[in-house]
């Protein structure tokens, strides 16, 4: 009851705040800034110590990459939250308190990644945040698009880049984390990327021997044509004589 009783609060305050443009774009901008912040002094020690695939974005990257999302998320926000006066049909009204309300808790989660990640160096419960966060990204980007359709997509990029962060969080854990969870999860890793090489060699061997038969067969058929050919002029040539 009490949980439910908070949510509604923070569900109502999300409401009022991104009524205004100005506070909807704000408040994501300010409250990544401030949960960086604790963050920010381990960055460079700790994560730039850590191994990353090679297809991991430039640190230079991130802090423009987020500015530029946390303002089209927080103008999606401003756009929904229009929808949600007595004049708007009760249907689409309820669908977008109901959004705002998962990026409410979207927005919980995203503030929560950077010190799990950086401070804490809690690359695993950072991991299970990304995902969370992921997950919470696309409801709130199908309940926008139900919504206001520019909303909506005002939140694809969000949801691809987080698509992108989790699964670079992921490698990371897979790189550099220590304990049974990371041991087992490197050895499925190191399991199905040896099945999809048989695989991959198993089907290279098929289709080379599906060519070599269909090579065989055109040849076979080309002869027998040619036969074919030769024993009619042959017939022809006789009738003619």
């Amino acid at each position: 009851m009490l949980d439910d009783h908070c949510y509604q609060v923070c569900q109502s305050f999300n409401t009022n705040l991104a009524r205004y443009p100005a506070l909807a774009v704000g408040l994501p901008l300010i409250g990544g800034f401030i949960s960086a912040l604790p963050s920010h002094r381990h960055y460079k020690t700790f994560y730039q110590s850590l191994k990353k695939p090679d297809w991991a974005a430039p640190d230079c990257a991130f802090p423009p990459t987020w500015a530029a999302l946390y303002i089209s998320i927080g103008y999606a926000s401003h756009l929904v939250a229009l929808r949600t006066g007595p004049n708007t049909v009760p249907s689409i009204r309820d669908l977008a308190r109901t959004g705002l309300g998962v990026y409410t808790l979207n927005l919980a989660l995203n503030f929560a990644w950077s010190p799990l990640m950086f401070w804490k160096k809690k690359i695993g419960a950072a991991l299970v945040t990304a995902g969370s966060l992921t997950v919470s990204a696309a409801a709130m980007s199908y309940y926008y698009f139900q919504v206001d359709k520019c909303a909506g997509y005002l939140t694809v990029p969000y949801v691809v880049w987080l698509g992108y962060a989790t699964a670079l969080n992921y490698d990371v854990w897979i790189k550099n984390a220590k304990g049974p969870a990371a041991d087992s999860a490197r050895k499925l890793g190191k399991e199905v990327n040896d099945a999809a090489k048989h695989a991959k060699d198993e089907l290279k061997d098929a289709a080379k021997h599906i060519s070599e038969d269909a090579k065989g067969a055109a040849r076979h058929a080309n002869k027998a044509a040619r036969d074919a050919a030769n024993k009619t002029a042959d017939e022809v040539d006789k009738e003619l004589r």
